[in-house]
């Protein structure tokens, strides 16, 4: 994503984490383009990847997935000659 962005081949760009590791390039990608940050933890989001809507280049939006996107986007029990396991 980092060399991606700073290259000027993405117009946006999508972190799905809530790792306060990766605050320096989410913060540089935030100044070059928008940036949605997906949060996949049940816990708040990490302080170290906020920032103002507006910050850099602008147009920043958050997320938090919940158990129910999870179960809302599966896929079919069967798919050609697959089939899901069973409990899952």
């Amino acid at each position: 994503m980092f060399v991606d962005v700073l290259g000027g081949s993405v117009d946006a760009a999508v972190v799905v984490s809530n790792d306060s590791d990766l605050k320096m390039p989410v913060d540089v990608v935030r100044h070059h383009v928008p940036l949605g940050l997906i949060n996949p933890t049940k816990g708040y989001p990490s302080g170290a990847l906020n920032a103002a809507p507006t910050t850099g280049a602008g147009g920043h939006w958050w997320y938090q997935l919940t158990s129910a996107d999870f179960m809302n986007h599966q896929l079919p029990e069967t798919v050609g000659r697959l089939t899901r396991p069973v409990g899952w």
